[in-house]
């Protein structure tokens, strides 16, 4: 078993609140990179960037995790890639 890059696109339900749920998703999802990702309208979604073990339901735990954050809209896996 090796390692993978997790790739997660979190969409925020108020633009008002984006800075909060940063620096929520950092403090509760410790990604390896964060970016932010113009979509339209004036929303920014948060492209979160994760290395973790390559395992059965890796990604899933931290799909859960980010579902749970407050002003969270939605959360896509966008890529799961072996390094």
């Amino acid at each position: 078993m090796g390692q993978v890059a997790v790739v997660m696109k979190i969409m925020p339900e108020d633009m008002a609140k984006f800075e909060q749920l940063k620096k929520d998703a950092v403090a509760a999802l410790k990604p390896y990179k964060l970016e932010e990702q113009p979509v339209a309208f004036g929303i920014v979604a948060l492209s979160l960037t994760f290395v973790i073990e390559d395992g059965v339901g890796g990604s899933d735990l931290l799909e859960e995790k980010a579902n749970k954050l407050s002003n969270v809209s939605g959360v896509d896996i966008v890529s799961v890639d072996r390094l």
